[in-house]
């Protein structure tokens, strides 16, 4: 591609040709045979961005998810019309994300029962840690009388039960493209080898345009009440004598 016209931070006009890395800067170039011509007609260019910390299949998925965070809930009744307007994914649940206490109140296992529907449902906390589920979710996990549905991410019990679900990645791939972000690294703890390779397999094929580091398998999330603190002395310890750079998530 030949990118035309173009202005460099430090205020120079310059065109710009880039293979798979910029190969040539000058004042004009000559497109050649075939080559794509972009004009920027003077606007400003920056090299490609990279997002440090990302949770793709996370976010992938959240774009086919209900939002109820305080930007779209203001009370019971706004969560109760989101959750009834809400499509039914293919795994039988709908699928919440973004919620805080600040859009309608702290949120349990009874609270959810009577603004949603009758079918499993699922809310994420804003932060990522946390998952309400209403009593048909429960009783879905296997988990009929918990107390409160709420329930950690990062728990396999409850976890483990739901199906797989592998969403593509175009979608968020390219709205990072639209924003000028050629490079992610992926923060979602608990990274298998067969997760990291297929990240690079959807990059490689071409679903996913960004380059991909991951964090695993150095990133835990680490939780404040149930912290052993020489274990986790012992995993960095372990973790820098193969050579391996940490990553600690604190909630």
């Amino acid at each position: 591609m030949l990118i035309q016209r173009a202005v460099l931070l430090d205020g120079a006009r310059t065109d710009i040709r880039v293979g798979e890395r910029i190969t040539e800067l000058e004042g004009e170039l000559t497109p050649l045979r075939g080559e794509v011509v972009y004009d920027a007609a003077g606007r400003t260019v920056i090299p490609g961005l990279h997002d440090h910390h990302v949770h793709l299949r996370a976010a992938a998925a959240a774009l086919h998810s209900v939002r109820v965070g305080p930007d779209e809930v203001r009370n019971r009744q706004d969560l109760a019309r989101l959750l009834a307007g809400a499509v039914v994914g293919d795994d039988g649940w709908i699928r919440a994300v973004g919620y805080h206490d600040a859009a309608a109140g702290p949120l349990d296992r009874v609270v959810l029962d009577e603004v949603s529907p009758t079918v499993p449902v699922r809310v994420q906390h804003r932060s990522g840690v946390l998952w309400t589920l209403n009593t048909a979710g429960l009783t879905r996990v296997g988990l009929a009388d918990h107390p409160d549905g709420r329930l950690r991410s990062a728990d396999p019990s409850w976890a483990s039960t739901l199906l797989r679900s592998e969403p593509m990645l175009a979608e968020i791939s390219a709205r990072l493209s639209r924003y000028g972000v050629t490079g992610v690294t992926d923060a979602t703890p608990d990274l298998t080898a067969d997760d990291i390779d297929s990240l690079g397999r959807a990059h490689r094929d071409g679903e996913l345009r960004q380059t991909v580091h991951c964090l695993s398998p150095g990133k835990r999330i680490l939780h404040d009440e149930d912290l052993d603190l020489e274990e986790l002395i012992r995993w960095v310890g372990d973790s820098h004598a193969a050579g391996v750079p940490v990553a600690v998530h604190c909630v």
